[in-house]
Formats: C-alpha cells, sequence, structure tokens
C-alpha cells in the first residue's frame, strides 16, 4: 500500500506535508518555543524555552484555561524530566491550525519573561 501509487493518497500525504510545514514555521516564530521539523508523524513535539514554567504540564494547563488550546504535556511520552516539552496534533484543516497557533503566540507574548 505504501508503494502502490494512489492519486488519493498522495492528496492526503500533500495536505499532510502542508500542515506540517505550517505547524514547524508558525512555531518556530513563537518566543521561547522551538520545534524540529516532524519527518514522519502527525504531530510536532516542541521545546518551551521559558523559566515560567517549572514544568511541560503547568504550561500545557494553563495554555488550555487561558486559551482553549489542547495540547498534551511532553513528560507523559516519558520525555526526560525538566525538558520541558509538548505535543501537538496538526491533523486539522489549515485555518483551525493557524486560529490555534495566534492563541499560543499571543499567550507566550503576554507571559514572556
Amino acid at each position: 500500500a505504501i508503494t502502490h501509487e494512489n492519486p488519493e493518497k498522495n492528496k492526503e500525504l500533500e495536505k499532510l506535508r502542508k500542515r506540517r510545514d505550517l505547524t514547524f514555521k508558525r512555531l518556530n516564530e513563537i518566543p521561547d518555543i522551538s520545534c524540529t521539523k516532524v519527518q514522519g508523524a502527525f504531530y510536532a513535539f516542541p521545546s518551551i524555552h521559558s523559566n515560567k514554567w517549572k514544568t511541560d504540564k503547568e504550561f500545557v494547563l494553563q495554555l488550555l484555561r487561558e486559551t482553549g488550546v489542547l495540547t498534551v504535556y511532553g513528560s507523559g511520552f516519558s520525555e526526560k524530566p525538566g525538558t520541558k516539552h509538548f505535543r501537538i496534533v496538526f491533523l486539522a484543516d489549515e485555518p483551525t491550525l493557524a486560529e490555534a497557533f495566534d492563541k499560543i503566540e499571543e499567550f507566550m507574548k503576554k507571559n514572556a519573561g
């Protein structure tokens, strides 16, 4: 199924590539967040580079309360303690993703320092 040419599969993969690229671009434009480009998944695992939050769980919960944007804290995936990552899925359509990234960016600017 992976090697067989399939126009529908190719169309879906192209949608995912665009969403991945949008996710990579937007997350790296947000202050105190960085992310590597995903190669084979439908989620990203960005790093939080702010000392405002003691843990990634604290960050995720405050983000949810203040913006309604749901992510998952990285320590829930056996991430090394103290590295402060979160997981965000990019399966939503591009306008929905853009809205979520706008909210995350506003949240980070508001909580800078």
